[in-house]
C-alpha cells in the first residue's frame, strides 16, 4: 500500500472555497494548523475538496497560463488577437527559452502536496475504513492526473518518498520518465480497486472520481506510454483498461452530440457520457473563463457573456470537416442573431481580418464548447459550463486505437470508431484500411471530436504527428494571406518537452533543466 510514499509539503495552507454548480463547496479552513485539522472523516472530506479546488483553478479556471497555449500549439487551433500571444505560440517562438515555457510545474505541486497532506494525515482519524480507502483513492487519481500533466509537459518529475510539514528536506532529484509512470500506475491502480463506480454515487456527489475514472485513466496513460515507446505491453493494458469502462455499462455516448454542451443543453453536467469533468458552474462569482479565450467578443444578451477572441479552430481544421459531419454545425458558431436584431455572420473570405465584412469580431469560428447563453451568464459575464477531462467518446477511441496497436484494425476496432462517426451522423469508417491507415483515421476522428478541449496537443505529440501538422497548418496561413500568422520559428518532433520553469529550477538545486528540444524545419 503507497499511502506514506507522500510528496513535501511546502506551504501548508488548506483553501477549500469552492464554485461549483455541483455542491462541492465547504466551509473554509485557511491557516490551520494541519494536526489541529484532521479530527474526524468530515474534516478529511473538507481538506479532500481542496484537492479538486486546486485541480479546477489550474488546469480548469487557468484559461490564460494553459489552456489558451495548448489550444495554439496544435494544428487545430489558429491566432485571433495578440493579447496573450497566441500568434507566437501558434509558430512555436522561443519555445527553448524557460522563461517563455508553458509554467505548470509550482501549480502542479500545490495540487500534489495537498493530495498527499490528505493521506498523509488522513491515517491517522479515527472512521469508517471503507470510506477512507474512497478518500485516499479520490486523492490518488487527482495526484497521478496532475503527475501524468507533469510527465507529457516535461518528463520525469520529483517524486519524494517522505512526507514533511516544514522546508526542510525539499531538494528532491527528479525521477526517470519510468519510474513516473511507474508512480502514476500505482496511484491510479489504487484509485480503481478502492473507488466506487459513478452509479453508486448519489447524486449530490457525482461529480467525484469514481472506478470508471481510475480506469479510463489508466487506459489514457498506458496508450501514452505505448506511443512514446512502441512496447506492445503497454497498448494491452490500455486495450484492458479501457474495455472495463466499455463492459461496465456505466457509461455511453450521448445520443445527441449537442448534448454534451451547455450552449444546446442547459442541463448538461456529469451526464451518461462524462467520466470525469471539472466542475466549473455558476457559484458564488466564481466561473470559468475559457468562453472569453474562443469567443467571437461580443457581449450580446443572445449569446451570454463578454467573449473575448484569443484562438480559435485554425481554417485548415474546420475545412477538414465533411460538411455531413454534425460535429460541425454543433460546434462551430459562424453565425448569430444578436438582440438588436442584426446577423453577424464568419466569411473564410474575410481572411481571419475582424471585424469582417459581415461584423464578425473574431479571425475564426467561435467554438461554443464553453458558452453560455443564459441570461445569468450575461448579467455576471461568467459562463456556468463545466469542462470534460474524460468522457466515453475518447474511451471508444482509445480501445479503437490500442486494439488497431496490438492486432490491426480488427472488426473490433472498426466497432468503437464507427460508434463515435455514427453519432456525428457520418457513416462507418471504409474497410480494408491497413494497420497506418487506421490509426491515421483514428487521429483524425480524435480532431473533428475533441477541437477545443485541450487534448490536441497531447494526441500531436505522443503519435508524432505534430512535426508534419504544425508545418502544414502555418504553412496555409502564411500561403493564403491570414491575419496574425507569422512564419513557423519551430517544428517540434515526438519528444519535445518544455523547460522548467527558471524560478521552480533555481528554487531546487537537485533539479536538471531539460536539454533544448531538436528543431525539425
Amino acid at each position: 500500500m503507497k499511502l506514506l510514499r507522500i510528496k513535501y509539503i511546502s506551504l501548508i495552507v488548506l483553501g477549500v472555497f469552492l464554485a461549483q454548480c455541483s455542491d462541492l463547496s465547504e466551509d473554509p479552513f485557511t491557516s490551520i494548523a494541519p494536526d489541529d485539522f484532521y479530527k474526524d472523516a468530515e474534516d478529511l472530506n473538507k481538506a479532500l475538496i481542496g484537492v479538486y479546488d486546486g485541480y479546477q483553478e489550474h488546469y480548469g479556471r487557468d484559461a490564460r497560463g494553459y489552456y489558451l497555449k495548448i489550444e495554439s500549439l496544435s494544428e487545430f487551433g489558429a491566432p485571433n488577437r495578440t493579447e496573450d500571444s497566441p500568434h507566437l505560440y501558434n509558430v512555436w517562438s522561443d519555445v527553448n527559452n524557460p522563461d517563455m515555457t508553458i509554467d505548470k510545474w509550482g501549480d502542479s505541486y500545490q495540487i500534489i502536496n495537498t493530495a498527499n497532506l490528505v493521506i498523509g494525515k488522513g491515517q491517522g482519524i479515527q472512521m469508517d475504513e471503507e470510506l477512507r480507502q474512497q478518500r485516499f483513492g479520490e486523492a490518488m487519481f487527482l495526484r497521478a492526473l496532475t503527475y501524468f500533466n507533469l510527465l507529457r509537459l516535461y518528463g520525469g518529475v520529483p517524486i519524494p518518498e517522505t512526507y514533511t510539514q516544514g522546508l526542510d528536506n525539499l531538494e528532491i532529484p527528479r525521477k526517470s520518465v519510468e519510474e513516473t509512470y511507474d508512480y502514476i500506475i500505482e496511484d491510479l491502480s489504487y484509485a480503481a480497486e478502492n473507488l466506487p463506480l459513478k452509479s453508486e454515487y448519489g447524486n449530490e456527489e457525482i461529480w467525484r472520481a469514481s472506478r470508471g475514472a481510475a480506469r479510463a485513466l489508466l487506459g489514457k496513460v498506458y496508450l501514452y506510454r505505448g506511443s512514446m515507446t512502441g512496447e506492445a505491453q503497454y497498448f494491452e493494458e490500455s486495450n484492458r483498461y479501457s474495455k472495463m469502462v466499455i463492459d461496465s455499462r456505466e457509461y455511453a455516448l450521448e445520443s445527441d452530440f449537442r448534448d454534451l454542451w451547455k450552449w444546446w443543453n442547459a442541463n448538461n453536467e456529469n451526464g451518461i457520457e462524462s467520466i470525469f469533468e471539472i466542475q466549473l458552474g455558476h457559484k458564488d462569482g466564481e466561473d470559468n473563463t475559457l468562453h472569453t479565450y474562443a469567443g467571437i467578443n461580443i457581449a450580446d444578451e443572445n449569446v451570454g457573456a463578454q467573449m473575448y477572441h484569443r484562438y480559435g479552430p485554425s481554417f485548415i481544421a474546420y475545412n477538414s470537416y465533411n460538411d455531413q459531419d454534425y460535429r460541425k454545425s454543433s460546434t462551430f458558431l459562424t453565425s448569430t442573431i444578436l438582440s438588436t436584431g442584426d446577423t453577424v455572420e464568419w466569411l473564410e473570405s474575410d481572411k481571419g481580418f475582424y471585424p469582417g465584412s459581415q461584423g464578425w469580431q473574431s479571425a475564426t469560428p467561435g467554438n461554443i464548447k464553453y458558452y453560455d447563453r443564459t441570461a445569468q451568464s450575461y448579467s455576471t459575464g461568467y459562463a456556468g459550463t463545466n469542462m470534460y477531462v474524460l468522457r466515453y467518446a475518447e474511451v471508444l477511441l482509445n480501445y479503437a486505437e490500442a486494439e488497431n496497436a496490438i492486432n490491426g484494425p480488427t472488426a473490433d476496432a472498426y466497432s468503437k470508431i464507427n460508434l463515435v462517426r455514427n453519432r456525428a451522423k457520418l457513416p462507418d469508417l471504409t474497410t480494408g484500411l491497413t494497420k497506418e491507415q487506421f490509426a491515421d483515421s483514428v487521429y483524425r476522428e480524435r480532431g473533428w471530436e475533441f477541437i477545443g478541449e485541450g487534448q490536441l496537443y497531447y494526441e500531436g505529440i505522443r503519435t508524432g504527428n505534430i512535426t508534419s501538422a504544425v508545418k502544414e497548418e502555418v504553412a496555409y496561413g502564411n500561403e493564403n494571406g491570414l491575419y496574425l500568422y507569422s512564419p513557423l520559428q519551430f517544428a517540434p518532433t515526438k519528444n519535445f518537452l518544455w523547460k522548467i520553469p527558471r524560478y521552480d529550477l533555481n528554487a531546487n538545486s537537485t533539479l536538471e533543466q531539460n536539454p533544448d528540444n531538436e528543431n525539425a524545419l
